[in-house]
């Protein structure tokens, strides 16, 4: 870089001292979780990157900048494809960005798959029509017709004699999609930072053929990608445990959930928007989590608008998981 320029710029123009706010803003970011630090963590990777191609260009030339620009560019697309071949999945890095599997996968950890078989328990029924649709139960009597889930709706329509019934014993409260039967039941919840612990309705079993399931941390997480339509498209790639996996003729499907959710995917519904999630067909899933590497998918989400906002459910997981 020119002289005069670099002192336009000044300091800025020094990439170990752009390096080191890189790692100073991370470092906030981590501790306070606050949104700004992510952005500006964000805003010094791109003006890094900036910076060594403008610094090359003047020193090499534009031409030769570009040519070395390119050559990286084809040697990353080449690795990522031959990765995605060795590992068997199109997509074989991926990052966590939310906090839906704490405390087992954190938000920011860099997720290496593999596109081998997902590991899960397999029941066959006659159709996965009607999932998505909850017939609501207390006892043998049924109590109400909602989308998604009494556990959606609940949360969309506090105040309601059904669903202060439903906050306060959830046990009495079973719902039927399809062939498949929820139950639900009282879980206590953790808060790490202030050592509170509290309580809420969450489901504890699914009944597929008569044969009651589990949370059963031994079944593999897997990445799959929602449909256009539906709720969870809005983040992208959903990385969750496979609960069952369902044969229904000669398709197979997964029912999935974040450990660090109340409810599985197929229960999430939005009234504002009407839209849910639909049971994930063997083809949409991208693989299961190989290997994890802490902290580095934070480089994804720093430079995604979304990603840099800490969402909901960061400061708790489930006293069940609790070491």
């Amino acid at each position: 870089m020119k002289k005069p320029q670099a002192e336009k710029l000044g300091i800025l123009a020094n990439q170990n001292f752009v390096y080191g706010l890189i790692i100073l803003f991370f470092i906030f970011y981590l501790l306070s979780g606050f949104w700004m630090f992510g952005l500006l963590v964000g805003l010094c990777i791109f003006w890094v990157v900036l910076l060594e191609f403008w610094i090359g260009a003047k020193a090499h030339g534009w031409r030769s900048e570009l040519w070395e620009t390119a050559l990286a560019l084809l040697l990353a697309v080449v690795l990522w494809f031959g990765a995605g071949y060795v590992l068997q999945t199109p997509s074989p890095l991926n990052a966590i960005v939310s906090c839906s599997m704490l405390p087992h996968l954190q938000r920011g950890d860099m997720v290496v798959l593999s596109g081998d078989r997902l590991s899960a328990p397999l029941e066959e029924v006659s159709s996965v029509g009607g999932i998505g649709t909850a017939s609501v139960y207390t006892g043998e009597s049924k109590v109400a017709e909602v989308h998604g889930s009494i556990y959606s709706y609940c949360a969309q329509h506090q105040g309601f004699a059904l669903c202060n019934s439903f906050v306060t014993d959830p046990s009495k409260f079973t719902e039927r999609q399809g062939e498949l039967t929820f139950g639900y039941g009282k879980c206590g919840i953790l808060f790490p930072k202030t050592g509170e612990r509290q309580e809420g309705p969450c489901v504890t079993f699914l009944e597929v053929n008569g044969r009651r399931y589990y949370d059963n941390l031994g079944n593999d997480v897997g990445v799959y990608a929602p449909n256009k339509d539906e709720y969870y498209s809005r983040v992208g790639d959903i990385i969750h445990r496979v609960f069952i996996k369902l044969k229904s003729g000669n398709q197979t499907y997964f029912l999935t959930k974040g450990d660090n959710n109340p409810i599985f995917d197929v229960q999430v519904y939005d009234e504002k928007s009407g839209t849910g999630n639909r049971p994930v067909e063997v083809q949409r899933a991208k693989g299961r989590v190989l290997v994890t590497i802490p902290v580095v998918g934070y480089l994804k989400l720093f430079i995604s608008p979304a990603g840099i906002l800490t969402p909901e459910g960061c400061d708790r997981y489930y006293a069940k998981y609790a070491s």
